[in-house]
């Protein structure tokens, strides 16, 4: 007798718990809905930060650490503590493909292009790396001239803290005697991940031809931008040294260690089909990047990808069951290439529907995004009853969020709300069982209470899980982290969880059930 249970799973990006304030738009919004099914269903909190997501633990979660720890059910090491081992054990000044890039430099008599988001926010890159590398070429008394083009960032940061970081570079270069920072670009223009690449092509430019605002020193540039209300997020493309673009046979090494956001401009430095606009001829290029943004790129990688055995989507597929992963164009990796343990690889039974995000500047000038359009969408998905495992990722909270506005945030978090519980109607009276949660905390606090600034960075809070549908008459389940979700769906669906999978389920014991499978 087939008793398996299909499960939808709902992560509402960036929606994390804390107590009301006047920065919590989660609870300014006044959510009836997921109050509703938090009061009358099984729930929990669940870490989404630190070393219980394989991060420092001083490092808040993002999304791109979130799907890759619910789709693994475990804690999966992030590239962040990676890097910094690397640094801290002096394995890092050994690695291979600097060496590589350093004798490229010395033979040919090429100057050394240095590309990062200069933060320390952990996310993407971190400044602590831009200097290692800097003391790597130190180190090994390269001569050649060392240009930084810094990607300014404002969003998983402060929002006009970039000249804070920068002085630390400056510090470094002043100490040593290596390195200019050459140009600065907010990571609007520098790191777009939706296919604007008319954003893209600002920043190639700048970095290729030196086409940009003009400025003498960083601390003059940034204090221009912010006198005309643009944080650091969307400083506009300027050259601070003259020549300094890329040229012929240059080595460029990429510092980003995450991959979304580093694709388009590596795409058009380093891609030979490329055909997105127009380019100058760089085909000589040594190009090295931190991590590998994409399988097949001509480029070299520093720490090549460790991966995940047996993610979730793996084991729902050799079942012989079928998936479904829903998302708009913001969050579609994050279902998809993170939560089947950052491969490219669809499994056998899934499907995937990708809805456009809005075409705006930012997105609290559309806090709804496309979020009405995809439950439409899904709901009829829904209605077909075909799939046994859906994923949907509402990204609403957290990028309306990074906009630091309050307002635009809850009628984000209300709009959520409001399909959520459309989904959950539609999925439960069929029998299904709902389990909503998020990946990391952002839009419960948008104003930093100790210094009253807007904060449009991601927080350190947990964040909830609620099951609905489930039929466990224990309403509080026991706290968790993130690594327990992949654990709870199979043990909801009756499904066996492998032993790579440290994570636990989160159901009481005398809630599980035990399932033969036949169709294996």
């Amino acid at each position: 007798m087939n008793n398996r249970k299909k499960v939808l799973l709902i992560i509402m990006d960036g929606l994390g718990a804390a107590p009301a304030s006047k920065g919590n738009a989660v609870v300014l919004a006044n959510p009836l809905n997921l109050s509703r099914f938090w009061s009358s269903s099984p729930h929990t909190y669940l870490l989404a930060s630190g070393e219980a997501v394989g991060l420092p633990k001083d490092v808040k979660g993002n999304s791109e650490v979130g799907h890759m720890n619910i789709g693994a059910g475990r804690v999966v090491i992030q590239t962040l503590p990676r890097i910094d081992q690397a640094i801290e054990k002096g394995l890092f000044f050994q690695n291979s493909v600097l060496i590589e890039a350093l004798n490229h430099a010395n033979k040919f008599n090429t100057r050394v292009h240095l590309l990062g988001l200069v933060s320390e926010g952990g996310v993407h890159a971190h400044t602590n790396h831009i200097i290692s590398t800097l003391q790597f070429f130190s180190k090994n008394n390269f001569q050649g001239e060392i240009l930084l083009h810094a990607f300014t960032d404002g969003r998983d940061s402060p929002m006009n803290d970039a000249s804070r970081n920068l002085d630390k570079i400056q510090k470094y270069i002043s100490q040593s005697g290596i390195g200019k920072i050459a140009t600065l670009c907010g990571r609007s223009w520098a790191m777009d991940r939706n296919h604007k690449w008319e954003r893209t092509k600002k920043a190639y430019d700048l970095l290729t031809q030196n086409i940009g605002e003009q400025c003498d020193t960083y601390q003059n540039c940034l204090l221009r931008s912010y006198q005309r209300n643009i944080s650091d997020e969307f400083v506009n493309p300027t050259v601070l040294v003259k020549g300094s673009e890329i040229r012929q046979g240059d080595v460029v090494l990429f510092l980003n260690f995450r991959p979304d956001r580093a694709l388009q401009l590596t795409r058009a430095l380093v891609e030979e089909s490329f055909d997105k606009f127009p380019r100058v001829d760089l085909s000589k290029i040594y190009f090295g990047s931190m991590v590998e943004y994409r399988k097949n790129f001509p480029s070299k990688v520093l720490f090549p990808k460790q991966y995940i055995d047996l993610p979730l989507g793996n084991i729902i597929s050799s079942y012989g069951l079928r998936q479904l992963r829903i998302s708009e164009s913001e969050k579609f990796p994050h279902v998809t290439y993170f939560f089947n343990g950052g491969t490219a690889v669809k499994y056998t039974g899934e499907d995937r529907a990708l809805i456009q995000s809005p075409s705006v500047p930012t997105y609290d000038l559309q806090p709804e995004m496309s979020a009405l359009k995809m439950t439409e969408v899904l709901s009829d998905r829904i209605k077909q009853n075909i799939y046994d495992f859906i994923v949907v990722n509402f990204a609403n909270p957290d990028m309306v969020a990074h906009s630091g506005n309050i307002p635009a945030t809850i009628k984000a978090v209300a709009t959520v709300d409001y399909c959520v519980n459309k989904l959950v109607k539609e999925f439960t009276v069929r029998g299904g069982v709902a389990i909503l949660t998020s990946d990391h905390g952002n839009a419960e606090e948008l104003i930093n209470l100790d210094t009253n600034e807007i904060d449009t960075e991601h927080s350190y809070n947990p964040v909830p899980l609620i099951i609905v549908g489930e039929t466990t008459t224990h309403t509080k389940l026991k706290y968790g982290a993130l690594k327990d979700i992949a654990p709870t769906i199979l043990d909801i669906m009756g499904i066996p969880k492998p032993n790579e999978m440290a994570g636990k389920s989160l159901l009481p014991l005398s809630n599980s059930f035990e399932y033969t499978p036949t169709n294996i």
